[in-house]
């Protein structure tokens, strides 16, 4: 045996990857990082798969080492997966950002789902610790599938691994909770967080509404609305208004860090909306943003001059969802108008929460033509979910036709056919009688 063949023999019998045609280590790497710079989800995680199954099937001394010393040579770290496997933990959580994904479908969130729970087990088997930016993509992932259970899994992991949670993660977590309908645990959350010292931002605050709201409990929500709105700059709007003294009867402070952002205007507007105070929903709208559903242009000339909030599309949204569920569609579609004219642009999305099942089942036909108004006057795409509600719908209300029309035919009369059930053969009983 000659000297080249000894020292590959050598070799491949340390590393076990050497001497095949696989890849090493780095290009499995490598490729995963390409993949992540494409945006191509399933691409980087198969070459994170690929490297995992790599470092499980090298020997315990997966570094090549020469016949004579113990310590690694630098020509041979890129044959083996462990060096890079701390690395493609940190940077293969950059596929699991649900902001950067736009049209996910429930397929799609539960697969990445099971990637976020599959990353934390082999992160937690590597002993990997996580930074407080992965905790929140992780809480994040979880929020939205609401997966209440998974959620406190990755934070028991992250307090067990000694991550020091700032004020992100606690919001990050409390959002998952919210989601999950943990409402308890929120709670429980948000106590702790004050307990450690933590500091609360407009975001914690605008979590806390909600968390009143999904529990009932509005006074609590106005409270804590009154807190943002006391150390903002348009508590003199508010307070001149008619429900002024409603949200200021008890002005509290915390440290002079709450101001009023648009995320905690939008989460006081929803709660509004679940309890069905559409009349007080609209009256917070125009005074905290100088406008009215039905503005004119003039009003929307003076609304440049306004210091108030400046409304988003979730502003927009929370008053369409509500005034469509109550069935106030006319406000609805005035309300998609004004969003246009305040240059937030409808989106699918809009559509959808105008068109649910229960307002098809209701009256299919308006939903059929507000989905075409918005179509036609503003582009809006009518989504496939849309086109099967409304034709479930029809569907429907065509059975029910068909319903009538046959017990009409059976039975032509009202008065027949309480005549056959009474078995009464004369006139229709008297009020007296009835």
């Amino acid at each position: 045996m000659n000297r080249l063949t000894l020292k590959l023999a050598v070799r491949t019998l340390h590393t076990g990857t050497v001497g095949t045609k696989g890849p090493t280590g780095r290009d499995l790497f490598n490729r995963m990082n390409s993949c992540i710079r494409d945006n191509d989800p399933s691409g980087a995680w198969h070459n994170y798969q690929q490297l995992l199954h790599m470092r499980t099937t090298e020997q315990p001394h997966s570094l090549n080492r020469s016949l004579f010393a113990q310590t690694p040579r630098p020509r041979d770290l890129p044959l083996s997966a462990r060096p890079y496997i701390h690395d493609a933990h940190s940077r293969i959580l950059r596929v699991l950002h649900i902001n950067s994904i736009h049209g996910y479908s429930r397929p799609h969130l539960d697969q990445l789902a099971q990637w976020a729970a599959q990353y934390v087990r082999e992160a937690a088997a590597d002993s990997h610790v996580l930074a407080a930016s992965d905790v929140n993509t992780l809480l994040h992932v979880f929020a939205v599938q609401r997966n209440g259970t998974a959620a406190d899994h990755v934070w028991q992991y992250a307090t067990l691994t000694g991550v020091v949670a700032d004020v992100t993660n606690y919001n990050a977590y409390i959002n998952a909770c919210l989601r999950a309908g943990n409402y308890g645990r929120a709670f429980e959350v948000v106590r702790e967080m004050r307990e450690r010292g933590v500091q609360p931002s407009t975001w914690t605050q605008a979590y806390l509404i909600r968390l009143y709201g999904e529990t009932g409990d509005l006074e609590s929500a106005r409270r804590e609305f009154a807190r943002a709105c006391r150390n903002s700059p348009w508590t003199g709007v508010a307070e001149t208004s008619s429900i002024g003294t409603k949200y200021w009867q008890e002005k509290t402070d915390d440290h002079g860090v709450y101001g009023l952002g648009i995320g905690t205007f939008n989460e006081m507007l929803g709660v509004l909306g679940r309890n069905g105070l559409m009349s007080e929903m609209r009256d917070l709208f125009m005074r905290f943003t100088g406008l009215s559903i039905e503005a004119t242009e003039s009003e929307l000339q003076a609304r440049a001059q306004h210091t108030g909030l400046r409304p988003n599309a979730h502003t927009f949204h929370e008053l369409i969802h509500w005034h469509a569920t109550y069935w106030d569609m006319d406000t609805a579609v005035n309300i998609v108008r004004l969003m246009s004219k305040c240059g937030v642009r409808p989106v699918p999305k809009t559509l959808k929460l105008i068109v649910t099942p229960q307002t098809a089942e209701r009256d299919v036909e308006t939903c059929a033509q507000i989905a075409i108004l918005l179509r036609e006057e503003y582009g809006v795409q009518v989504s496939q979910s849309v086109v099967r509600i409304i034709e479930t719908a029809r569907e429907k209300a065509e059975e029910m036709e068909e319903q009538i029309k046959s017990a009409e035919s059976q039975n032509p009369t009202f008065l027949q056919t309480l005549s056959n059930l009474t078995g009464l053969s004369g006139s229709a009983p008297s009020p007296k009688d009835s």
